[in-house]
């Protein structure tokens, strides 16, 4: 499908005397406002991601208070740099806010359906002459519920903020599309700067298997039944006649986990000579969350998949690095979000060389087809193309080169990079750079190399 090309011309904007009190190192300070580990959120691993790959005099992140609103699953810090004094409560940024930008990456679901919290603390921070960015991580595009494609929230959240705004950035040309459609007037200040991925040392699928295999084993919670399941399939897992499709991460209703049990029917049914297995490795995001209605009714329906031969089911939560070893141990890592405006495992996947297959919908569907990996509309497309990539092999080692090519041009260190860019640019008062709102004959290159 032809994607429409972007070109814009920014106009110079006066932005009266600089402001370089803070750089250091001719450097912007950037202060970050988000979630941060040891908080449990995918913003929070996100900005952590980011400021690793940040020259550490450049950066500095202001997180939520550790008073019980958020859980902690692992300890993390980086000593000097982040600060816990954000509270929900508050109206105005903390004293010890320092930096040339201010740079907040929360926008929605956090504030609450009345986000009056988050517009002051924009408004407290261009009072104390900051320069400021939101990052819009989660806006939707094709949503029934505007014209935009955005959702009525959205839409009134953008309203409000983006006349406050020296520039916001969003993930995907999608969300770029509608923000601008519902609010052309600032269409200097919002650009597209992609979800960065993570770069993981080549692993072989033989050895991700071995490993992942002998974690589950280990772990004590894990049933014994279970653990004598997977060594009943041990062989077939190993088999070169048998395809494995599943995913790993966080347990919640938007991901429809247990359309993956369908899915491995419709596979099998293309795929008569072949064994296909489902594996699905998860739990909620929160402990206290597998008391909640709702998640006992989605482990309870996994539990009842998990017939121990064709469909795997552990309710374990994996750590950080055993993502790519996870996702690498799949034949086929499937991404069946029904709210797919953007979605961080990807990014360990990706980078772990896995062959991801996922909805043409929104952020996930973008991303996947930009990296040359297949989508589709239905469970049926998935299977169709299960069998064809299994069927003929050369196809998927093509998507997964072109994969391996996007991950390498949207890495965390080179998505870093833009981000310094653009608050160097915001105050230099200079032309802002375009970014990753390409024009074609650099997406023509991109897909081409």
């Amino acid at each position: 499908m032809k994607r429409p090309v972007f070109t814009r011309e920014y106009p110079s904007r006066p932005r009266g005397k600089k402001n370089d009190s803070v750089s250091v190192g001719n450097k912007p300070l950037i202060s970050f406002f988000s979630t941060f580990p040891p908080i449990v959120c995918g913003i929070a691993d996100y900005t952590k991601y980011l400021v690793s790959q940040i020259p550490k005099e450049s950066w500095r992140v202001t997180s939520f208070n550790l008073d019980g609103s958020f859980a902690a699953r692992e300890a993390f810090s980086f000593k000097g740099r982040v600060s816990y004094e954000l509270s929900l409560n508050d109206l105005y940024l903390p004293f010890s806010l320092g930096g040339d930008v201010a740079w907040f990456q929360h926008t929605f679901g956090i504030w609450g359906k009345d986000p009056l919290c988050f517009v002051r603390f924009i408004e407290d921070a261009k009072e104390k002459d900051k320069k400021v960015v939101v990052s819009f991580h989660t806006a939707h595009f094709e949503s029934p519920e505007t014209e935009s494609g955005l959702r009525w929230e959205e839409e009134e959240l953008l309203a409000k903020v983006l006349p406050l705004l020296d520039a916001a950035t969003v993930f995907t040309e999608g969300a770029y599309r509608a923000v601008v459609r519902r609010l052309p007037q600032y269409q200097d200040r919002v650009f597209l700067l992609r979800h960065g991925v993570h770069l993981y040392p080549r692993l072989g699928q033989k050895r991700a298997k071995e490993t992942l295999v002998r974690y589950l084993m280990r772990q004590p919670h894990i049933p014994l039944q279970k653990k004598r399941d997977l060594h009943r399939v041990y062989h077939h897992f190993f088999s070169p006649r048998t395809i494995t499709l599943g995913t790993v991460g966080f347990v919640s209703a938007s991901k429809a986990l247990s359309d993956l049990h369908r899915l491995r029917e419709a596979a099998q049914k293309r795929l008569p000579r072949h064994r296909v297995l489902s594996l699905v490795i998860g739990s909620p995001r929160l402990a206290k969350d597998k008391t909640k209605v709702k998640y006992t009714r989605i482990l309870q329906e996994l539990e009842s998949l998990h017939d121990g031969e064709t469909n795997l089911f552990f309710e374990h939560y994996l750590a950080e690095d055993l993502l790519p070893i996870a996702f690498k141990a799949l034949d086929f890592s499937v991404f069946w979000c029904t709210s797919a405006t953007q979605s961080g495992r990807i990014s360990h996947a990706q980078g772990a060389g896995a062959c991801i297959i996922g909805r043409k919908l929104e952020g996930v569907g973008e991303t996947l087809e930009l990296s040359g990996l297949p989508t589709g509309r239905t469970l049926e497309e998935l299977a169709d193309i299960i069998q064809e990539f299994t069927l003929h092999p050369e196809l998927k080692e093509k998507a997964l080169t072109s994969s391996r090519r996007y991950a390498h041009v949207y890495c965390y260190r080179a998505q870093a990079r833009k981000h310094l860019l653009l608050a160097k640019s915001l105050l230099a008062d200079r032309k802002l750079p375009l970014l990753d709102l390409v024009p074609r004959t650099e997406r023509s290159r991109l897909e081409s190399d």
